[in-house]
């Protein structure tokens, strides 16, 4: 396989960021207990510094020491890509091009939604940007915003060389399809909303990246390796137990609490949500429970 198809290949955890326990700061320590966790249950590579990971609450330079900490203690075993959530095309080169020097193996841009809905406007947003990082990119279409990403810009973008895959969160299989499609097999699609892995596999996506893999990673790998090996009704199984325990995930709202009761030396620390209830927590330990007796 291409190495940089790899970049989009399986399932690409889209990683919570560990910090200290007044959320006062990055966790090496624990990036690098969660690193090794995802990788003995089946991630095949991670997403740092995502929505999931508190993109939008971090600043520049704790983005960088998150990609450095995931990266090093990945030490070549996995990708690593790092995300940015810059609208501006000045700030995602600047901390694009340290992402590069500190060993990230793809970057990864939102849209330029600060931008007019024009796709030339936003080809020219994407191509220079890409020019001037030495790594190879993907697209994350921040369900955040509107976009313009259409298959023939994406067409566009693949064929330059410079852009190898993207994260659809529309959870539209049939534009999904189209956006595989018109790589022409030089880009990856991984997709976001898990209720539609199964689908999703079969319509030309070449990965999952879905916000509970962080929970439970091992589901995600299996669903792709079943569907690899054409064994569509074992998948459709463990699509229907995902759909089962994303409830539970859901009701939790955090899967810090859940890693922490699973027995990981994760701080529950956030700077997102601090209210905490006892409901939330029990579904938390609920579901550390079902993951503990299968992995």
């Amino acid at each position: 396989m291409n190495e940089n198809r790899l970049l989009t290949s399986g399932s690409v955890v889209p990683m919570i960021t560990p910090m200290t326990s007044d959320a006062g700061g990055i966790d090496p320590k624990g990036i690098a207990a969660l690193v090794e966790w995802h990788i003995a249950n089946g991630t095949t590579g991670l997403f740092t510094v995502c929505t999931t990971g508190e993109m939008f609450h971090l600043n520049e330079d704790e983005m960088v020491e998150a990609v450095k900490a995931t990266v090093e203690a990945a030490s070549g075993r996995i990708p690593i890509i790092a995300g940015l959530p810059f609208a501006g095309i000045d700030r995602k080169i600047a901390v694009g091009r340290r992402y590069a020097e500190v060993g990230a193996s793809g970057i990864v841009a939102v849209q330029p939604y600060e931008d007019p809905l024009d796709e030339q406007v936003w080809y020219e947003h994407f191509m220079r940007f890409a020019d001037a990082v030495a790594a190879p990119v993907l697209i994350y279409e921040n369900p955040k915003w509107p976009t313009c990403l259409t298959p023939h810009l994406v067409a566009r973008l693949s064929s330059s060389g410079r852009y190898v895959g993207m994260k659809d969160c529309t959870g539209d299989v049939e534009r999904l399809a189209a956006m595989s499609d018109s790589g022409g097999g030089a880009f990856g699609v991984m997709q976001a909303v898990q209720e539609q892995l199964v689908s999703s596999f079969i319509c030309g996506a070449t990965g999952a990246c879905c916000t509970a893999s962080n929970t439970y990673p091992h589901l995600y790998r299996q669903i792709f390796d079943m569907m690899t090996s054409n064994r569509i009704a074992e998948a459709y199984e463990v699509q229907s137990k995902i759909r089962r325990w994303l409830l539970l995930y859901k009701q939790a709202n955090s899967a810090k609490h859940v890693l922490n009761a699973i027995g990981l030396p994760i701080n529950v620390a956030s700077r997102r949500d601090g209210t905490v209830t006892g409901e939330r927590l029990a579904h938390a330990r609920t579901l550390a429970e079902l993951v503990k007796a299968e992995i």
